[in-house]
């Protein structure tokens, strides 16, 4: 599978933020500070290896083990093949091995001292390198030298003609029951056609190698014991066996067919194991027992008749006898040669298959190793390759989907990873757009905030619908709130200032009128002194009484009209006094009424407080973003404490203010009891004055009673003169009470005044 990379498309760095913003690094851009990638060092040998040199030692690690069974079962074949070659090499010798015992068995059992050229030369060729066998052991060649040194001695003695008969039968006697035979036995074991694992072959080589050799060399030598035997009592005793002869012909008939017994068994026992080649070699060997059992039945014959008789026909049928016998073992020999022949054929064709099926294998491993490398090598450069474009910036890349293997679950990973990462690039930008946006909209808050923190509550933060709207709505109603109280504030200020100036002008009046009443009360005290006088000398001159009287009745009238002004005086007085209590008590609501106010404007300043509070936890929570707004919650915080202190402050005067309009109303309210005391004395005179009328009336008729009552008029114009007194201490009491009203209305007044002026850089809406 292939992994092209899409088109990368340019990533724009983010736009400087503002001088004294704070600026958000851009989602694109790899942290150059970010921590380094924690790990195991790369110490380990598989840990310095790459990828494909990973995969090409997982192929080493688990197609060795495969190459070394391989070479193993590829060197036992090579073994078998090796065995099966030496064995098949083998029974090419033991064909001339039975060619050679073939032709000495019929040299010997012909008799002929002479050969043709053709039969020596055959002779000669069986004998000839006997010994250059490279299978052989070194008891081999020896027994193989041996064999070809009297082999060419044969032949040379009969190419001479220097054998006699006896001499032949003697020297191929001893060469076929001697170093030939056994010669037969050792190459056998030489080549392993002894140790095969197959019951056929080693069949076939234990018949060829030891039973048929061995057998027939058995039953040869005593047919030609028999021969020899009975040709010699033909030649010397005219055909009449002796005893003893006879015996020793019983007893070699008796060894021969003993041989034929065992080689029937053996062969019998033997061709068991051969079910391919019984149909074949069972009738040969069947032939040559018979034939050889006849030969033996034919001694036993002569062996039966008092004197021998055609003793010469006796060797042809020797001679006859050889020939199935050998035609068995050439066959013996020649289906043992086929038979490891086909071996060594299917030896080497199981070496030629397993080192095909080697190199195929190798190839395999080798095809197979180079097609998991260009699976897994590259896709993962292609993966490779997108992660180093992923790590520049580029989170365009895709990778397109393949194949179902874990590179394709790699690779949709991989696609979902960068489209996360696109969509996160495409959040963070907008969060970094937004979060600009907020930096915005914080400044130009905190340009509405430091209007308002300068007095201008006209003015209102925008609105807006992320995180700071909140904020600001809640600002923008603090606010409202706060203009509006303060408002109230201003609103009673100037209230508190016009009752203050009224208060002022009502004491200056009260204190006016309590002056006007001072005066009259001593001027009215002084005329009491006069008219005390006047009395006085009516007592003394009792005869100008109707003068006096006349002049008392006078005098007691301005009396009465100076009593009836200070009455009317302290009546004003009285009024003025209630007017001023009514207005201080009016003062002292308004200052209760300030005092709510006031307690609102705490409240206001404790929410304002909290909400700063607020803020600055929202600021926090946001951040970079939040920290310009943190330093205006804290204004707002600062402003909030500000405005506590300064409620709690106007507390305070509003309290001593209380507290001094209270002492007023209770001077007040003494003036106006001692106002009220006097009014009823000034009562008391003004109707005593009037008695003094009537009294002075009836003096001007009754002189004589002047006389009389002047001692009690006297009195009574004392108590008039006391209760004078009386009224000017009130009215001057009344002006220092008054005097504390007005110096109270005067510090209220100011008080007022340092109110508005605290309010006047307050800029309050419409």
């Amino acid at each position: 599978m292939t992994y092209a990379p899409d088109s990368v498309t340019p990533v724009r760095p983010a736009a400087s933020a503002p001088r004294g913003q704070p600026t958000s690094p851009s989602p694109t851009e790899p942290s150059s500070t970010g921590p380094a990638p924690t790990g195991p060092s790369p110490t380990g040998l598989l840990r310095r290896l790459g990828v494909g040199q990973k995969v090409l030692l997982s192929s080493l690690v688990l197609g060795l083990p495969l190459l070394g069974t391989g070479l193993l079962l590829t060197q036992g074949a090579r073994q078998d093949q090796q065995r099966a070659v030496r064995a098949a090499e083998m029974t090419e010798y033991y064909t001339r091995l039975q060619k050679m015992q073939s032709e000495l068995a019929a040299l010997r059992a012909s008799g002929a001292t002479t050969l043709s050229a053709s039969r020596l030369e055959a002779l000669e060729q069986a004998a000839r390198g006997l010994d250059t066998d490279e299978h052989f052991g070194d008891e081999s060649r020896t027994l193989a030298e041996a064999v070809q040194t009297q082999v060419r001695a044969l032949s040379a003695a009969l190419k001479s003609g220097s054998l006699t008969r006896n001499q032949l039968s003697r020297r191929t006697t001893e060469l076929l029951d001697g170093d030939l035979a056994e010669l037969f036995h050792k190459p056998a074991r030489d080549g392993g056609l002894l140790t095969t694992s197959s019951y056929e072959a080693h069949s076939l080589a234990t018949l060829t190698s030891d039973v048929l050799p061995g057998r027939y060399a058995a039953l040869q030598g005593n047919a030609h014991n028999l021969s020899q035997l009975f040709s010699r009592v033909q030649a010397t005793q005219g055909g009449v066996l002796s005893s003893a002869q006879r015996e020793e012909a019983e007893q070699y008939l008796t060894q021969g067919r003993s041989a034929l017994e065992e080689l029937g068994h053996d062969v019998e026992e033997r061709l068991a194991d051969l079910p391919e080649a019984q149909a074949e070699l069972a009738p040969l060997l069947e032939r040559a027992l018979s034939q050889t059992q006849a030969l033996f039945t034919t001694y036993a014959q002569q062996l039966e008749r008092p004197r021998l008789t055609d003793v010469a026909s006796l060797r042809g049928a020797e001679e006859t006898a050889l020939r199935p016998q050998y035609g068995a073992f050439q066959a013996m020999t020649e289906h043992m040669a086929e038979h490891f022949g086909e071996s060594q054929r299917a030896a080497t064709r199981r070496l030629n298959l397993l080192l095909g099926g080697l190199a195929a294998l190798l190839v395999l491993v080798a095809l197979v190793n180079r097609s998991l490398r260009r699976s897994i090598l590259h896709p993962l450069r292609q993966l490779t390759s997108a992660s180093e474009q992923l790590a520049r910036g580029n989170l365009a890349v895709h990778l397109p989907v393949n194949s179902n293997d874990e590179f394709g679950t790699l690779a949709t990973s991989f696609n979902a990873a960068a489209s996360e990462l696109r969509a996160n690039a495409a959040r963070v930008e907008q969060e970094r757009h937004e979060a600009q946006q907020l930096q915005n909209n914080i400044g130009q808050f905190l340009d509405v905030t430091m209007d308002i923190a300068e007095g201008d509550l006209t003015k209102r933060g925008k609105v807006t619908e992320d995180v700071l709207g909140n904020v600001v709505d809640s600002i923008n109603l603090m606010t409202e709130e706060l203009a509006a109280t303060l408002r109230q504030v201003q609103d009673a200020s100037a209230s508190v200032s016009g009752g203050s100036r009224q208060m002022l002008g009502t004491t200056e009046a009260i204190q006016q009128g309590a002056q006007l009443t001072a005066s009259e009360a001593q001027r009215v005290a002084e005329q009491v002194r006069l008219i005390t006088a006047t009395i006085r000398e009516m007592a003394h001159n009792a005869q100008t009484s109707a003068q006096t009287a006349r002049e008392a009745l006078l005098a007691s009238q301005q009396g009465q009209e100076a009593l009836q002004e200070t009455l009317g005086g302290m009546q004003n007085i009285r009024r003025e006094v209630q007017q001023v209590s009514r207005r201080i008590k009016t003062l002292g609501d308004r200052s209760l009424e300030i005092q709510e106010i006031v307690d609102t404007i705490s409240q206001i300043a404790e929410q304002t407080h909290l909400l700063a509070v607020n803020a600055s936890i929202e600021a926090a929570g946001a951040g970079e973003a939040g920290s310009r707004f943190s330093i205006v919650a804290d204004s707002v915080r600062k402003l909030a404490n500000t405005s506590a202190q300064a409620t709690t402050r106007i507390a305070g005067l509003i309290r001593s203010v209380q507290a001094e309009v209270q002492d007023v109303i209770v001077g007040a309210e003494e003036g106006t009891r001692e106002v009220e005391q006097g009014y009823r004395i000034a009562g008391s005179a003004g109707q005593r004055l009037q008695d003094i009328g009537q009294l002075t009336e009836r003096s001007a008729q009754l002189a004589e009673q002047i006389a009389a009552s002047t001692q009690a008029q006297v009195s009574s114009v004392e108590q008039v003169n006391a209760a004078v007194q009386q009224i000017a201490e009130v009215a001057q009491r009344s002006e220092s009470a008054v005097e504390q009203g007005r110096s109270a209305a005067q510090r209220l007044e100011d008080l007022a005044q340092q109110l508005n002026a605290s309010l006047a850089r307050f800029r309050l809406p419409g």
